[in-house]
């Protein structure tokens, strides 16, 4: 009985040319994100910019972009702790604005796909001629607000309805102009907000919003 001498094909068979090719694809995309991520970080040009992330994934977002080496400001506030089935819960850091961090690149073509390319970030805020840089007065005052603990409801005694604008009279974004797009149970408000140089949704106390 003659056997054959060939090893077991299952042993020596590998990648096939369609993999190999996709390996390859993987391992070049890969270079690519990590050069338009250097991109970002250069020093030469840099401005602030304002990106939307996904909500509760600010601080991750935050971690990525600063193990890059890419500038970030993560405005924060402390939360008191609460009582909560009988447990006292910690005091918390949670974002000023939920879904907003700040990163301070040199923004170009190849930048931006490398900020869009990290994980849970949604956009670079701009207009339709692409990323704008955050105007530095403005900037500069919410800064000072966030330091300073500037927050808290303001009665307006007037309830905006739905496509009707409103100013925000408290708070982080006071001042800015407001376009109603909908309600969020009976106390808070869900608007479309001029912010940063871009528009994003942004849920505010229905309290604060005042008649322009």
């Amino acid at each position: 009985m003659m056997h054959s001498k060939r090893p077991n094909d299952a042993v020596r068979i590998g990648p096939t040319d369609r993999q190999t090719a996709a390996i390859d694809r993987a391992v070049a995309n890969r270079r690519m994100i990590g050069r338009q991520v250097e991109a970002a970080a250069a020093d030469e040009g840099r401005a602030w910019y304002a990106i939307r992330t996904r909500v509760n994934c600010e601080k991750a977002v935050d971690k990525t972009m600063v193990d890059a080496g890419i500038g970030t400001w993560l405005p924060l506030r402390k939360v008191e702790g609460k009582v909560r089935r009988g447990r006292m819960l910690p005091a918390s850091y949670q974002p000023v604005i939920w879904g907003l961090l700040f990163v301070h690149v040199a923004m170009n073509g190849e930048a931006w796909h490398g900020l869009m390319s990290i994980k849970h970030v949604l956009a670079v805020l701009g207009d339709d001629s692409g990323p704008k840089p955050v105007i530095e007065k403005e900037f500069n005052r919410f800064r000072s607000m966030v330091t300073l603990g500037v927050y808290g409801d303001k009665p307006a005694g007037w309830k905006p309805m739905v496509g009707e604008y409103a100013v925000i009279g408290a708070g982080a974004a006071f001042g800015q102009g407001a376009m109603v797009n909908g309600f969020k149970g009976r106390r808070r408000d869900r608007v479309l907000v001029t912010l940063f140089g871009g528009s994003m949704p942004f849920e505010v106390p229905l309290a604060i919003l005042v008649k322009p």
